[in-house]
């Protein structure tokens, strides 16, 4: 139901010397163990310029490391009635307005409460649910889903192509300098903790643009877009300028003036832009911000003075 993940290395002095099964735990799906990359070497799904290696071949610079990971064996996973906003529905694919608190795929540890069974549910058993992106379980608003191997196909290829467009809103500490502004920085898994990405210099490129909507005491609200699709790109790009989405429990920093009723990162994915899959007509997907978000701006909008509310 989750489509295999590519990833394609030009190897530097970074890398450069150490052993390809240890370098490539950097650039691995969060859930892939050493034991397991090495599997995927030895079968061929990582090769070094295009040919089979071992894991213990040491990475030179230049060559072109490139790496097929594919989702993890997760169990049963069973259907579950829960609530779902609909946005749009055809027999190729579904659109939804994703709550926040919901995980967007089962993963080994979290089986159930993920959109994908709520959809389960939902098709019946007439079909699966094919995952072509993801939002982070605090993220709420608009997500795509593929009813068929195919229709998951072509929807990651505009993904990846970066044909589709991304309209974020999201609630920040502090009021940036600038009413816009664009942050072209590099992204990368932090080497330490292997959940948390990082701005690093040998990281891929990562392009996110803000503006201004709104402005509070201590607070703004941006619409923001991103060029790119980097894992956590909004949130490690917003605490990178420093300004971190209020509520975000990993990238975030104890504010000045704590806002104690948000108990979740305030990102929403307001517009998703996209060509259909079968007709190639462009469509346009606007997902309400969800009530705990609508409900922060209420209250930072009665501020009298700076960290009281009415």
């Amino acid at each position: 139901m989750v489509e295999v993940e590519k990833i394609e290395l030009k190897v530097t002095t970074r890398e450069a010397g150490r052993r390809i099964d240890i370098a490539m735990m950097e650039f691995a799906p969060f859930h892939t163990s050493r034991t397991v990359l090495q599997n995927l070497i030895h079968i061929g799904k990582i090769t070094v310029n295009s040919k089979k290696t071992k894991p213990s071949y040491k990475l030179k610079v230049g060559d072109f490391v490139e790496a097929f990971f594919p989702p993890p064996e997760i169990p049963q996973i069973p259907a579950e009635e829960i609530p779902l906003s609909i946005i749009y529905e055809d027999e190729y694919m579904i659109v939804v307005n994703k709550q926040p608190g919901l995980v967007t795929h089962p993963t080994l540890k979290k089986t159930t409460g993920t959109l994908v069974n709520a959809l389960l549910w939902r098709f019946k058993g007439e079909t699966q649910p094919f995952i072509v992106h993801r939002l982070d379980k605090d993220t709420s608003g608009v997500i795509v889903v593929a009813k068929n191997p195919e229709t998951q196909r072509i929807l990651s290829a505009q993904f990846k192509a970066r044909k589709t467009k991304k309209t974020y809103f999201a609630l920040v500490e502090g009021v940036p300098k600038e009413v816009k502004g664009e942050i072209d920085a590099p992204i990368a898994r932090n080497p330490q903790v292997r959940t948390r990405m990082d701005v690093l210099n040998w990281g891929r490129r990562a392009v996110t643009t803000y503006k201004i909507m709104k402005k509070f005491d201590s607070w703004a609200l941006l619409k923001v877009k991103i060029m790119t699709g980097r894992t956590h790109q909004i949130r490690v790009h917003m605490r990178h300028i420093g300004y971190p989405i209020v509520g975000d429990k990993i990238y975030g920093v104890r504010p000045i003036h704590p806002l104690e009723w948000v108990d979740r990162q305030m990102l929403h994915a307001a517009v998703l832009e996209l060509y259909h899959p079968i007709t190639g007509k462009s469509m346009n997907f606007v997902a309400p911000l969800a009530e705990d978000f609508k409900n922060a701006l209420k209250k930072l909008a009665s501020f009298r003075e700076v960290g009281h509310v009415q």
